[in-house]
């Protein structure tokens, strides 16, 4: 099923950096690299923020579904904060693996402190494995740090390998159409910024700037248009790719609160993917 030219809503900052931080966005600057510094802590932080448990999370867990029994993979998997909603859930058996020893120090480190039963590992998601047979593999921003198309078919071929035919693939990642939308929307109060270059291309960079504490966290992503999402994934074995977007948990005290998140979920700047094994 193709969904390439399902409406994505949002918008953008274009053109000019946010009045609140001086920046610029330079097409050689490195991607976020969680082992320099205090940047790993810095994200973990970060993860406390509403919208990460409110939207993010809430609408993972739903689209995953029902966890009883399954064999889980969280691919880049960061500090571990997914991987122990996913153990959580019910799931039989999780591992995660990210890129950044430093990160999986800190997912090593909480399992000691909660042991839950998950393996954590260092690997990198575009190297392929021998063949697994996982049932499901949740990622939350993984394929935003693929540059180049050939990039994210690597990032495809090392999850389709780690499931088995029938298996899911199930992500929360930045929304391609960010470089699409007018006019800018300003997600501020909810604790980011993004900010885009000039033109839209691919491995366009798409910054998001979040508050921690006195400093400022800065993510570097890629843009890729959603068309390459689902070429990439195809091309790795998968079908039936459906693009979903971000969905809003009720208020943990009843209230109501839909006019507050109106502007994050009728722009949202993340969205859903999710696709089978062929």
């Amino acid at each position: 099923m193709r969904n390439t030219d399902l409406p994505l809503p949002g918008s953008l900052l274009r053109g000019k950096t946010p009045d609140w931080h001086d920046l610029e966005l330079r097409e050689h600057e490195m991607t976020t690299d969680y082992n320099q510094g205090s940047t790993a802590e810095q994200y973990k932080q970060a993860k406390g923020d509403p919208w990460r448990s409110r939207i993010e999370a809430y609408s993972l867990m739903n689209l995953l579904g029902d966890l009883n029994g399954k064999r889980v993979v969280d691919a880049a998997c960061g500090e571990g904060h997914l991987t122990r909603k996913l153990r959580q859930a019910g799931a039989a058996e999780v591992v995660g693996f990210d890129i950044s020893e430093r990160m999986i120090e800190l997912a090593r480190a909480q399992e000691a402190q909660q042991n839950l039963g998950i393996e954590y590992f260092v690997a990198d998601a575009r190297e392929a494995v021998p063949q697994q047979d996982y049932d499901l593999v949740a990622s939350a921003w993984l394929l935003v740090y693929a540059r180049t198309r050939n990039e994210l078919e690597q990032m495809c071929n090392g999850i389709s390998c780690r499931l088995r035919s029938g298996g899911r693939f199930v992500t929360f990642t930045t929304n391609p159409g960010l470089y699409h939308f007018e006019p800018p929307a300003d997600y501020r109060k909810y604790g980011f910024e993004i900010v885009v270059e000039n033109e839209v291309r691919d491995g366009a960079p798409i910054l998001w700037r979040i508050p921690v504490g006195d400093s400022v966290l800065d993510i570097e992503n890629y843009y890729l248009p959603v068309s390459a999402y689902e070429e990439a994934l195809c091309k790795a074995g998968f079908r039936d790719v459906r693009i979903h977007m971000p969905e809003l948990s009720p208020h943990p005290e009843g209230e109501d609160d839909q006019e507050f998140w109106s502007n994050f979920l009728t722009n949202p700047p993340a969205i859903l993917i999710e696709c089978v094994k062929n």
